[in-house]
């Protein structure tokens, strides 16, 4: 019986937790379950045998096709059962995505958990980027969607069990790229990571880790890498062990490779490679990792790609202490490498197939060429090497003392490979964007070798020492009066759990505790953060907490500040004096935008003082002038240069009080400026900037409320500045649709998936607008026999209400909850909002 689980039963639990679930799949205890997309030991290699060398189209080894599935989501099999994540209802109206189960032994749909996509640029072809995820403990499966649903299931029923969205809860990042990492189950918790730029500590964007509880969804740990990374990028973590270290390794958006514990998000080391993101998923062998990268090297950016190996035994920054060879100039940016005997067999980015010697990288034997590109990664079972190239051929490819060679290959007419393949109980399984196929030999019974022991992890016994405190849930999302629990663990310097110790909590912000380890969310203040702190065993751990109300909410900004609560806003928005900057505008236009700039710098870098220098990876002088136009024509290449470009506006600043002092200097990236903040508070009317001044998310949304909210009415007034004859976008976010008011084609515009405008949902119409004018839009959702209508005005600020919605549309397929928020596309000029609220809808 097929079970469909529909879109608007699993929409409503967005708010993160079921606090408890009785549901359970069933545990796996089949060696030949294949329950992570790089296999049961994560390296992309089966012990199995009888696997086919060949198969057709007309029957050979074929044993069955479904064409309901198109995507680039690698399968796992578990429980006799397939599952992946696929397109849903492709190229209608009605397209989102899914995760799917099918019977292994014939591939007939047993359910599947569908939800719209909303919010995101990704296109329809890149849905079903990610793979979910398995646990062989509890048979549940694990997802997360292109646009940050992340999802635990019920592998045997298809039921959602909990649910996060990472964007409107986190602040994860989704872009048109569509790369989308994957989930990584680790005996109680279940590991995921994106950009994310959240609240707090967390408004700056990095490449973060959360681990959750799989079984509750509660939030346990919250690790960084490097603030401000270049990329989104798809390297999955891997689960190892070195020296007795439990320990997931991956490639980050910031272009280094890590080392975290996986019970506790601490980091162990670092490699940095490259100048951009790292997508391949890292291969761990004994105590080597091997990876690659296709961008621009750190050891030398003149050279872009490389493939490389290092020792995984090492602490801290071990770019130079622990490379065991790097081999530059090879474009390994995709597919995770494979270890057969003696050879290390990598595919480059245009379908080369490579072997090298694993101790020194050098090139071993004949090299294969497989196509044009590959995104898979090669997969090795039973003396053969499985991987599809991108146009649609399948390889099976045999590795040997001269260089691989092809034993077999099928042109999948019309359809492209962009997905692994899985090995499971004699059969070989891969998708495309038509199919999804299983091959395997009828008559051949599953066998295979038994699996190497894995290395054993230190015990607890032999260090008892406490090293680190961890208090869960290390995030909480409350509403006013509700409780949360807190409990503390204590684990040793390797990451090993020692034991859970009494909770006595110190509270900063508002609220109270109760019975020293229940935190109570305050009855009277609708919008606030605190942070609850323990100590314990000579470790300190904090957790932090956001309490939000239900609407009605106005939001003003005369506390000069981007509100506490918001998600994705404070990093990409700042609060300046209106009055202030067009007084500043009117004297000196530059003055004007350096005032922007300058309060962009002090917000952001949370210090009194700020520089602006081309030392280390950010080019921060290089950003400055790119913001004034000054980066090509006209760049000034001495001090006094700099000066005559900018003296007169930092000397009007400084009158002002904005500024205290500014000073030029010369240093090895050349001329630098250094500024320090004056005493000047905001004076006249406070509003919010979304910003022009940093290097990426001057496109961006934000969230402002628990992403279960439905049938709003939320209002703001917007103001867009000009430059260059260039204008912004701006607008409003209601239950995950978006109305924008689109400067560049003087359009009004309601969307919910950007790059499905024609096919899924949207409604556009003229609307002529102009700069530094405020405009006043009102935006509400109306929920209604299976439907949602939006509705959406835009009048003059100051002018009367028009009685008529400027623009009206009704979804059929509808997004049923979500969080209010603000969207703004400032890349080209600056977007001024004031007087934000939001109220539910009239009876």
């Amino acid at each position: 019986m097929i079970r469909f689980i529909s879109r608007s039963s699993t929409s409503l639990l967005l708010l993160a937790v079921a606090a408890t679930t009785a549901w359970a799949g069933t545990p796996s205890t089949d060696p030949l379950d294949w329950p992570h997309w790089r296999g049961p030991e994560m390296n992309g290699i089966s012990r199995e045998k009888g696997l086919p060398a060949s198969w057709s189209l007309e029957g050979e080894n074929l044993l069955w096709r479904n064409t309901e599935i198109s995507t680039r989501s690698t399968p796992i099999i578990m429980n006799g059962k397939v599952y992946l994540l696929t397109r849903h209802n492709p190229d209608s109206t009605r397209e989102g995505e899914k995760v799917i189960c099918l019977d292994a032994a014939t591939g007939n749909k047993l359910w599947e958990n569908a939800y719209n996509v909303f919010l995101t640029d990704v296109p329809a072809e890149r849905v079903g980027w990610s793979c979910v995820a398995g646990d062989v403990e509890t048979g549940n499966i694990f997802s997360l969607g292109v646009c940050g649903v992340l999802q635990g299931i019920d592998g045997d029923s298809g039921q959602t069990l909990w649910q996060h969205s990472m964007s409107e809860e986190y602040g994860m990042i989704h872009t048109y790229g569509g790369r989308t990492n994957m989930p990584l189950v680790f005996e109680d918790l279940v590991i995921i990571s994106g950009v994310m730029t959240g609240w707090g500590e967390y408004a700056v964007p990095a490449h973060r880790f959360v681990a959750f509880d799989k079984r509750r969804g509660q939030p346990v740990w919250i690790t960084s890498t490097r603030l401000r990374p270049m990329d989104t990028t798809y390297s999955a973590p891997v689960l190892t062990t070195i020296n007795g270290q439990r320990l997931i390794i991956f490639g980050s958006g910031d272009g280094s490779i890590y080392a975290l514990q996986p019970r506790t998000g601490k980091v162990v080391w670092n490699y940095d490679v490259s100048l951009r993101g790292v997508n391949t998923t890292p291969l761990v062998v004994g105590d080597t990792v091997y990876a690659g990268h296709s961008e621009e090297n750190v050891a030398d950016n003149r050279v872009m790609g490389a493939l490389f190996a290092i020792d995984a035994t090492g602490t801290g920054d071990v770019t130079k202490s622990k490379q065991k060879w790097l081999q530059m100039s090879r474009m390994m940016g995709r597919a995770s490498p494979v270890l057969v005997g003696d050879k290390l067999y990598a595919v480059d980015d245009a379908a080369t197939m490579f072997a090298y010697n694993p101790s020194d990288g050098a090139e071993v034997g004949k090299k294969l060429r497989l196509g044009r590109e590959v995104f898979g990664s090669p997969v090795y079972g039973d003396g053969k090497l499985y991987i599809g190239e991108t146009s649609g051929i399948f390889y099976i490819v045999e590795p040997g003392p001269d260089g691989p060679k092809i034993v077999h290959k099928q042109r999948l007419e019309g359809e492209n490979i962009r997905a692994s393949a899985s090995i499971s109980h004699g059969r070989v399984y891969f998708a495309t964007s038509g199919a999804m196929y299983c091959l395997g030999n009828k008559d051949v019974q599953p066998s295979a070798d038994p699996r190497p022991a894995e290395p054993a992890e230190t015990p607890r016994s032999a260090d008892m020492t406490p090293a680190q405190l961890q208090l869960v849930p290390v995030e909480s999302l409350l509403k006013p009066g509700q409780k949360q629990k807190f409990q503390a663990r204590v684990y040793n310097a390797n990451g090993r759990y020692l034991k859970t110790v009494p909770v006595q909590l110190e509270l900063q912000g508002p609220g109270r505790v109760d019975n020293n380890d229940t935190y109570v969310a305050p009855a009277d203040v609708p919008h606030s953060v605190a942070t609850v702190t323990v100590k314990a065993e000579g470790q300190t751990s904090k957790a932090r907490i956001r309490t939000i109300a239900a609407p009605p909410w106005k939001f003003d900004f005369s506390d000069g500040k981007v509100p506490a609560t918001w998600i994705g806003s404070a990093y990409r928005h700042i609060v300046i004096d209106e009055d202030l900057f067009t007084a500043l505008k009117a004297q000196n236009e530059r003055a004007a935008r350096l005032y922007v700039y300058c309060v962009t710098a002090f917000t952001n870098g949370n210090q009194p003082t700020a520089k602006f220098a081309d030392a280390g990876p950010r080019q921060a002088w290089t950003d400055f002038l790119r913001y004034f136009s000054l980066d090509a024509e006209g760049k000034p290449t001495t001090i006094d240069e700099a000066k005559a470009q900018f003296d007169a506006g930092l000397d009007i600043l400084t009158k002002e009080g904005v500024l205290s002092k500014w000073t030029w200097g010369e240093g090895p990236g050349g001329i630098d400026l250094a500024i320090e903040k004056g005493p000047r508070e905001i004076k006249g009317n406070a509003l919010l900037c979304k910003i022009s001044t940093i290097p990426k998310g001057t496109r961006s949304q934000g969230w402002i409320g628990h992403p279960i909210y439905r049938d709003m009415t939320i209002q703001a007034d917007f103001k867009g500045l000009e430059r260059n004859n260039k204008l912004p976008s701006m607008g409003l976010i209601n239950q995950r649709y978006t109305i924008d008011l689109i400067g560049p084609d003087q359009e009004l515009q309601i969307r919910s998936w950007t790059s499905q405008l024609d096919l899924r949902f949207a409604k556009t119409i003229p609307f002529a607008w102009k700069s530094d004018t405020w405009y006043t839009m009102k935006f509400q959702s109306e929920t209604k026999d299976g439907k949602v209508t939006l509705r959406g005005k835009v009048w003059v600020r100051g002018e009367a209400e028009p009685g008529e919605w400027s623009i009206e549309a009704t979804d059929e397929t509808p997004n049923l909850v979500g969080s209010p928020g603000l969207f703004g596309n400032a890349s080209d000029a600056e977007v001024f909002i004031d007087n934000v609220s939001v109220t539910p809808n009239a009876g």
